[in-house]
């Protein structure tokens, strides 16, 4: 726990008052010209900063894990309405503070990829977007409440969207198509309502980029999120490479799963079940079984690892079960001044749930590996190095499954092969949803129906063969389930550049596993302090997303699915 030297301990955290003041403070101070003053005023911002976003944090992870709980609501609803706009106000003012000291140049060294990211929210900043930044979180939180609240009545009992996720792999082809049915005129019966939420989201969005002086969505975004390192370009191109290279690898994976089944066409509820008709893998029982199972397998591959998911464990930063109200999805979030994180999911009693365990635990330990960073700023780290961390330690987790399926090798190869097919599916499915928002950010004003088109016209450039039809309607509304497209826009490429690199991390790991973790574990302790093609490199792998780099280790996955 980390001793506070500027905020005080008794702070209420909702007392706007306060808040100003302490702000207020950095802001009147008088800093010296010597580079140790400098440091030491940027040394308060960040403590005050590192306090207040675990205030946010924390109830944000109360207000998702029961969107029925009124309390958490409101206490999450005041901070984002009442100390936000605070903090996003005088962030601005201390930006330009910091920018305008003769000593900045002095700290280069240690804070010059701060210092770069600042200007950028200098340039963007706009006193216009501060309510509007609030509406958008108002709108997020709308979004949750109503797919938190879908359930339906099924096979004796109410069911979440992500425990009717686990009937898709029963073995009964009626009970998954009715499963699979029922789940989506659930989720229609929510359209409109989610066609509205993401209108008024993409409209205060574009007002954003406007108020920014922006040429539009995507320019804004792509400064917003300190992409310096590619273009939409780059993005276009890796949809092409995408199509080229990986797309075929998935519709001949299909080819072969309908073959095995005995279909000419595999229809939607056909993805996920064992297509040898064996029933589903069912490796745990209960949440806190693959809690301790995972553990083990951390223990077993990194003794580092295997301490940090202890830890975990015993102070109950994990939340891993599905029930009603709570949000859907999953994450993994960093308590900032407590250098702790905390991992969120909806588990349903499959095999699925132990690579989301893993990936948000690959998550976690960078949360542990940077918890020395000294600015909050350098706590938070770029999504296309945070999500090498979380993918590839679903691939090394794979190396040792033995606490889930004992010396059950069948039940082993099942896992695996299910864990590179959903490599596989990745980057068709990642192309997909980015080249969907690009197209929607160059085509404003659009409807809903407009929307469903872009939507219909992207499928078809991305089919790998499934067979959906009279089911046009579910198609044509598909993107609604990517609740990255309503909560985070344009986060979601990432997944895919940081696919490529936890495979490379993946293929270092079976020539030398110690060293490749000790790579990684290093590079995450960087945090935000160096540029993505560094943090690359810390890590022993490139930053490339061209076919360079793409297809061989395409290659690579598809000669491990051919064992299979």
């Amino acid at each position: 726990m980390t001793i506070r030297k500027f905020v005080p301990n008794n702070l209420d955290p909702d007392n706007e008052k306060e808040i100003a003041r302490l702000y207020g403070s950095l802001l009147q101070r008088e800093i010296k010209s010597g580079k140790e003053y400098l440091r030491q005023w940027i040394m308060d911002w960040s403590e005050l900063s590192s306090v207040l976003n675990e205030v946010y944090c924390r109830r944000y992870v109360a207000m998702t894990c029961n969107t029925q709980d009124k309390e958490a609501e409101q206490l999450y609803s005041g901070f984002v309405e009442n100390i936000q706009p605070i903090m996003n106000e005088y962030d601005d003012k201390l930006n330009k503070k910091l920018m305008a000291h003769p000593a900045k140049d002095l700290l280069k060294g240690e804070f010059g990829e701060w210092f770069k990211a600042v200007q950028v929210s200098l340039d963007l900043f706009s006193p216009d977007n501060i309510p509007l930044e609030t509406e958008e979180n108002k709108e997020i939180q709308a979004y949750q409440k109503i797919t938190g609240g879908m359930s339906v009545e099924f096979d004796g009992g109410t069911k979440t969207m992500q425990q009717m996720a686990a009937y898709m792999e029963k073995t009964d082809r009626d009970l998954r198509e009715k499963a699979w049915k029922t789940m989506w005129e659930r989720r229609l019966q929510d359209k409109d309502a989610l066609d509205n939420a993401y209108d008024k989201l993409f409209c205060i969005r574009k007002q954003m980029a406007k108020n920014a002086h922006c040429k539009d969505f995507i320019d804004y975004i792509f400064l917003a999120k300190h992409r310096f390192d590619y273009t939409p370009k780059d993005c276009e191109d890796f949809h092409e490479s995408i199509e080229k290279f990986v797309l075929p690898l998935q519709k001949e994976m299909y080819k072969r799963r309908a073959k095995k089944m005995g279909l000419d066409r595999l229809r939607p509820w056909d993805l996920d079940v064992d297509p040898l008709s064996r029933p589903p893998l069912k490796p745990y029982s209960s949440g806190e079984e693959l809690i301790e199972k995972c553990d083990q397998i951390f223990e077993s591959i990194h003794g580092q690892a295997g301490k940090w998911a202890r830890e975990m464990q015993a102070k109950k930063l994990i939340d891993p079960d599905s029930r009603l109200g709570k949000a859907p999805g999953g994450y993994q979030i960093g308590f900032d001044e407590s250098r702790l994180p905390f991992i969120f999911m909806n588990s349903a009693n499959t095999d699925r749930d132990i690579y989301t365990l893993l990936h948000e635990s690959g998550h976690s330990f960078h949360q542990f590996a940077l918890a020395d960073q000294p600015i909050a700023a350098y706590r938070d780290v770029p999504a296309e190095f945070a999500e090498v961390a979380s993918m590839s330690m679903e691939l090394i987790g794979s190396s040792n499954l033995k606490p889930f399926y004992g010396n059950d090798s069948e039940s082993i190869a099942r896992s695996i092969e299910g864990e590179l097919a959903d490599v596989v599916w990745l980057f068709p499915w990642v192309a997909s949803i980015d080249s969907f928002q690009h197209r929607l950010y160059n085509f404003p004003p659009h409807t809903a129906s407009d929307r469903s088109d872009i939507w219909t016209e992207i499928m078809d450039r991305y089919d790998a063969g499934v067979d959906y039809s009279g089911l046009e309607a579910v198609r044509r509304n598909l993107w609604q389930k990517q609740l990255h497209l309503f909560e985070c826009p344009f986060y979601y490429i990432e997944y895919g550049i940081a696919q490529i690199g936890a495979l490379q991390v993946w293929a270092n790991f079976k020539k030398d596993p110690q060293k490749a973790i000790d790579d990684l574990f290093k590079a995450e302790s960087l945090g935000c302090s160096r540029p993505i093609p560094e943090l690359f490199a810390a890590a022993n792998i490139k930053f490339d997303f061209t076919p360079k780099t793409l297809e061989p280790l395409m290659q690579v996955v598809w000669d491990e699915m051919s064992k299979f």
